[in-house]
This record gives structure tokens, sequence and C-alpha cells, in this order.
């Protein structure tokens, strides 16, 4: 797996995460420190790294080639 993918997407969990359960009156990702940020994305990784190997293996599955039918006017037009 592509390890600049998994670093970018880590970093975006880790913000998300961050963002999400933060205090009002607790720094943004950007004012945290390094070291913490870094905790935060070694927390996420095994989660996003699940993720993105379980969404690498529904997309490379063989599907049925179904022809979905046309959208449109009901009356038969």
């Amino acid at each position: 797996m592509d390890q600049r993918r998994i670093v970018e997407a880590t970093e975006a969990a880790a913000r998300a995460l961050h963002e999400s359960v933060r205090d009002k009156n607790q720094f943004k990702w950007e004012g945290m420190t390094p070291e913490w940020r870094a905790e935060v994305c070694d927390y996420v990784r095994p989660a996003v790294v699940a993720a993105l190997q379980a969404s690498d293996q529904y997309l490379a599955r063989d599907r049925p080639k179904t022809r979905h039918p046309k959208i449109g006017p009901s009356n038969g037009e």
C-alpha cells in the first residue's frame, strides 16, 4: 500500500478526531505540539490502514456488469 496515502489519510483522520472532540477552549490542531499530533496519528493509524485496505478490496472485487435502468419520466416517454 502506498505509504504517502497512509500518511495523508492518517493525518486527516487525526485532525478530524481532534477537531470533533476538543473543547472550545482547547488549541486547534495547528496549535498542538508536534509530539501530541504524532501520538494522535499513531492512535488512529490502525483504523485508517484497515479502512484503506477494506476500500481497496471492495474496489478490486469483481462486480456483475449490470445495466441500471434509465431514470426518467414514468409515463413511457
